[in-house]
């Protein structure tokens, strides 16, 4: 700083000339890094406010990138005007680090213990994971069987990650995750993947690992294949992540560290991603333990549902079947048999929804039913319970986790009002509720997934889990096969997808792009647009309510309220900044007054400020830094438009001098009574000096802020007669109105812009606009006619109310009206 103050003071003594241009430099780099702060704390809201998912490893590098930039405003500050402000940095470090805590991952613990068997006392949620300590707790509280085995922790996942270094390159790749962009995340996925499977397990981990292995107790060979199945934190909970995971059947000794890295990396599968980052959750927060236990040669399998998971039955539960492991069921690649058993249970009230096989017999089937209930009863909650039938003839449980349901309102129940009208064919099982239209998606060798349009109706032969990674894009689910105990289901249900399974043949009816209905509930698919929609996400999962918008908005706290509203306040200062958008405004504001006060301090020489003679409601002032001015100039403080040679500056005060714009009628609204918050798009009145709006003039180059209250339209333009060099961009963004109406504005401009040739990026109420490569004549006339645009939008925002008035002005604009 001292060095920075010597070099300062001596060139304003010996060279004020060499400080304008050093100045100008800095003032130049430091509205380049504005530009970059606002466009960023914009992004960062409209991801919050538009409800975009994202993976926080995104978040986190756009707020990296927002600081950064910060920190570079300050500097050119301090370059500006050096000791001034001394303050500013230990601000900007104060608000960085509230920022920073709630964008902090959860802490992570790398050490013992990292195995554990399931009858011991280290099974804790954190170490295992809600599937094991459920697990655990159905064998330790409620007596009911469970396979032999034991626990990988989450230490040991952390470890390993921390072991090989891989945190700083799977966050680089989950930062550039689009969940929109399927073939971008399966290629992101297979890098992730790759990382963690060639990844190098400590080798005390290991010894570990096969040291508890061997404890197990064995009695013959088979006793030697063992299942390694996911227990991630998160899993199990308000999220399901049925299915998402992988899990390995009949694993041998030798396989199981390799299972294990498989069962990491699948962490990181593209449906498994999408799904996490769909449900609001960062990676830190569902690191992953793994369960082994002893493989089992069960006679049946299936699922439990302790009521009807559409939510329209609390009094029945309904037990799915199938021979052998059952992985069939929650694959969903079969139809299961299904028993329907009330509750309150009587021996005739056993009822076969399936004639073609019987895997249960009655007194097994009550057996499961009491044992459900008991569950239910101990969980306080409906429960979705995996079950099998050992060669023993006892149950053993393998999974209970709480039973997702979304219960649609009922005035939706009521699908089609013309009975009349006949369906494409009635059949199939409802397994998640609701309707829904859409052009069907058949998938086959030209229709693919990753290709799947937005709003489909899909239509699958079997529910596989994988297929959840495009849930967010479809409207409903007709699958051939399948069953509502499935993992797909089950996510179906999560996310409020209304899925029809068990079509069987029906499906042949169904042609690709069709216009199709389901009505889930009815079991019917309808030709065309025939049903009353429902909600597709589910209460319990709003936006809002994510664990990643809750964070979000934890950060946005400390990065976008304006408290530096008034800059003629004796308040605006350093210490009175409370958040970052306070910094970025506050080192706005003092480097504007620097450049125009440089002017003064630099007698004589180029650069010093004149003001702009205007009936027009608001002060104007320039700075010439490359023969902007007439030669007239210099004898006078203010000097008229006919002194200005700038061309750019020329057309647009053309522009705003249109005779369509009616300036007077600002003078009729009292702003003085209106909040000051709110007050960001008023034009400043002649009265208020520091309201004043600015331009940096060349002759073929022009920089202007033009104040809308507290925030800026800013224009920059460069207009030669090389067409590969002319350009002209224009930032707008803010506003008085409420976020509806300054979106409104925004497609308002879009559209007239984009007519003009503009290449437009809207992000929330924030609008870039650029053209170039065009010749000067026809850029002036461009740059003309942004004058007049910032001219009749004034205040448009508080008239917009629909989209309906933008298409009438948008129309009413181009008729010259």
């Amino acid at each position: 700083m001292i060095t920075n103050l010597f070099k300062h003071w001596t060139y304003r003594v010996f060279a004020p000339g060499t400080v304008l241009q050093a100045t100008y430099s800095a003032f130049q780099e430091l509205l380049a890094c504005d530009h970059l702060c606002h466009e960023m704390m914009s992004e960062l809201e409209s991801i919050y406010y538009q409800g975009k998912k994202e993976d926080f490893c995104k978040i986190c590098l756009k707020y990296d990138a927002l600081v950064s930039d910060i920190s570079a405003m300050v500097h050119q500050l301090e370059q500006m005007n050096p000791g001034a402000y001394v303050d500013l940095p230990s601000y900007l470090r104060k608000f960085d680090f509230y920022a920073r805590y709630f964008l902090a991952p959860p802490k992570l613990n790398f050490g013992e213990p990292f195995v554990g068997s399931l009858k011991s006392d280290i099974i804790t949620t954190e170490l295992a994971g809600s599937k094991t300590t459920t697990l655990v707790e159905l064998s330790k509280t409620l007596n009911l069987q469970i396979p032999e085995g034991f626990l990988i922790s989450t230490n040991c996942f952390s470890y390993l990650l921390e072991y090989n270094n891989l945190r700083p390159s799977i966050n680089a790749l989950l930062a550039e995750i689009d969940i929109q962009n399927l073939p971008l995340l399966a290629a992101i996925s297979t890098k992730l993947q790759t990382l963690i499977e060639t990844s190098e397990i400590p080798t005390e981990i290991q010894r570990k690992i096969h040291e508890i292995h061997n404890l197990m107790p064995q009695q013959n060979p088979k006793d030697s294949l063992l299942a390694i199945r996911s227990s991630a934190l998160s899993e199990d909970g308000q999220c399901s992540f049925a299915g998402q995971y992988n899990s390995f059947l009949n694993v041998t000794e030798d396989q199981l560290i390799t299972s294990y890295l498989k069962v990491l990396s699948s962490k990181y599968s593209p449906e498994a991603l999408a799904y996490r980052i769909n449900c609001g959750l960062s990676d830190e927060e569902t690191p992953m333990a793994v369960m082994v236990l002893r493989m089992i040669n069960p006679i049946s399998a299936g699922v439990m549902y302790t009521v009807c998971p559409s939510g329209t039955d609390n009094e029945t539960i309904f037990i799915h079947a199938a021979e052998g492991l059952g992985d069939t069921v929650v694959s969903g690649t079969t139809l299961p048999e299904v028993y329907a058993v009330p509750k309150v249970l009587s021996h005739s009230h056993i009822n076969h929804l399936s004639l073609n096989n019987h895997f249960l017999t009655d007194a097994q089937i009550e057996t499961l039913h009491t044992f459900g209930l008991k569950i239910e009863q101990h969980f306080g909650k409906p429960q979705d319970i995996e079950w099998a039938l050992n060669q023993d003839g006892k149950f053993v449980f393998l999974q209970s986790r709480p039973l997702h349901m979304h219960q649609y309102p009922v005035e939706t129940s009521n699908h089609i009002s013309d009975k009349t009208i006949k369906p494409l064919f009635c059949s199939g099982v409802m397994a998640s509720s609701g309707n829904a239209s859409g052009k069907a998606w058949c998938l086959d060798t030209l229709h693919t997934v990753d290709c799947i349009e937005e709003g489909s109706i899909l239509i699958i032969r079997e529910t596989l889990p994988g297929y959840a990674r495009i849930l967010h894009r479809v409207n409903g689910v007709i699958a051939e096969l399948g069953s509502s105990a499935g993992h797909f289901a089950t996510v179906c249900r999560e996310f409020g997808i209304p899925l029809l399974l068990g079509v069987k043949e029906d499906i042949n009816s169904i042609k690709h792009g069709q216009l199709l209905s389901i009505a889930a509930d009815d079991t019917r698919v309808y030709l065309g647009n025939k049903v009353k929609l429902t909600k597709k996400i589910p209460s319990y999962i709003r936006d809002k309510d994510l664990p990643f918008f809750r964070k979000l908005r934890s950060v946005l706290k400390f990065i976008t309220p304006l408290n530096l509203v008034d800059h003629n306040s004796k308040d605006f200062l350093p210490e009175s900044c409370r958040s970052l958008h306070d910094i970025i405004r506050f080192s706005h504001e003092m480097a504007v007054r620097n450049m125009f006060s440089i002017g003064d301090r630099c007698s004589g020489q180029k650069g010093t400020k004149k003001k702009l003679q205007t009936t027009l409601p608001f002060e104007m002032y320039l700075v010439d830094v490359d023969n902007g001015f007439e030669k007239i100039a210099d004898t006078v403080t203010m000097v008229t438009i006919n002194m200005i040679r700038s061309i750019p500056f020329q057309a647009l005060w053309n522009g705003l001098n249109h005779r369509s714009i009616i300036w007077e009628e600002q003078a009729y609204y009292d702003w003085k009574s209106y909040d000051k918050i709110a007050m960001t798009d008023a034009f400043a009145f002649q009265s208020d000096k520091d309201s004043a709006s600015y331009a940096v003039l060349g002759e073929e180059y022009l920089n202007i802020n033009i104040r809308f209250g507290y925030h800026f339209t800013v224009i920059d333009a460069l207009c030669t007669l090389d067409s590969n060099n002319s350009y002209c961009t224009m930032r707008f963004a803010g506003g008085g109105g409420d976020f509806a109406g300054r979106e409104l504005r925004i497609l308002f401009l879009n559209e007239v812009l984009t007519r003009l040739g503009f290449e437009v990026i809207i992000k929330g109420d924030l609008l870039d606009a650029r053209i170039s490569g065009i010749s000067s004549e026809v850029l002036i006339d461009r740059i003309e006619l942004l004058g007049k645009l910032l001219g009749i939008t004034k205040q448009m925002d508080m008239r917009l109310k629909n989209i309906t008035m933008v298409t009438e002005l948008v129309e009413a604009f181009f008729n010259g009206k």
